[in-house]
C-alpha cells in the first residue's frame, strides 16, 4: 500500500511528457513587466510624472527630471529613476540651460551657468527674469555618456492637470520652489 503512494521517476517523466504534447499556444506579446504583478506599485511609480517642485516632468529611457522655470530667472532641475526616487543632480553630466527669447529683433540666447545646489540635490540656473510665454529653455546634459537635448517652452501659469494622466493636479503635492 505504501508503493502506491511513492512517486516514481518514471511517473514524473510521463507527466512531462504529457504536458509537452498538443499544440503550443502563441505567448501574448509580453510589456516587460513579467514577474512584478505580486509588487504593488511597480508599474503606477514608472507612470508617476506628477511635479514635486512645481515644475514639469520629463523621461529620458528611465531617468525622469524635473525642470522647474521661474518668472523671477532662478530655474532648477531635479533627476529621479524610473520609480522616481530621487537621484543626486550630479548623476547627469555636463548640464547647460540656454534661454531663448523672441523679441522684436528676431530671438536672443541667454546661456546659463548651472552649478549643482549646495544639498547636491538639484542644478541651478540663474538668468534674466522671464516675461513672455515666447520663452523656451533649451536643456542639454549627458547621461551615462549619451547626450541629451529638449526644449521645455516657459509657461506663465501653472498647470492644474498633469499632461499625462488627465489628472488634476494639487499645489499640495508639490514643495514650491526655493526662493
Amino acid at each position: 500500500m505504501v508503493d502506491a503512494l511513492l512517486i516514481r521517476p518514471a511517473h514524473v517523466l510521463a507527466v512531462f511528457a504529457l504536458a509537452a504534447c498538443g499544440t503550443p499556444e502563441e505567448e501574448p506579446p509580453s510589456d516587460g513587466m513579467e514577474g512584478m504583478a505580486g509588487m504593488p506599485g511597480m508599474m503606477m511609480a514608472h507612470g508617476d510624472h506628477s511635479p514635486r517642485y512645481g515644475g514639469y516632468v520629463f523621461m529620458h529611457g528611465d531617468l525622469h527630471f524635473e525642470v522647474v522655470l521661474t518668472a523671477e530667472g532662478e530655474h532648477r532641475i531635479y533627476f529621479s529613476d524610473a520609480m522616481r526616487s530621487e537621484l543626486p543632480a550630479a548623476v547627469a553630466e555636463e548640464l547647460r540651460v540656454t534661454i531663448r527669447r523672441v523679441t522684436e529683433a528676431g530671438e536672443a540666447l541667454e546661456p546659463l551657468r548651472p552649478r549643482i545646489d549646495e544639498f547636491g540635490e538639484a542644478w541651478i540656473a540663474s538668468g534674466d527674469p522671464i516675461d513672455t510665454e515666447d520663452t523656451v529653455a533649451i536643456v542639454y546634459f549627458r547621461f551615462e555618456g549619451a547626450p541629451y537635448e529638449i526644449e521645455v517652452p516657459y509657461i506663465m501659469e501653472p498647470p492644474t492637470v498633469d499632461p499625462h494622466t488627465g489628472l488634476p493636479i494639487s499645489p499640495s503635492e508639490a514643495p514650491p520652489p526655493d526662493p
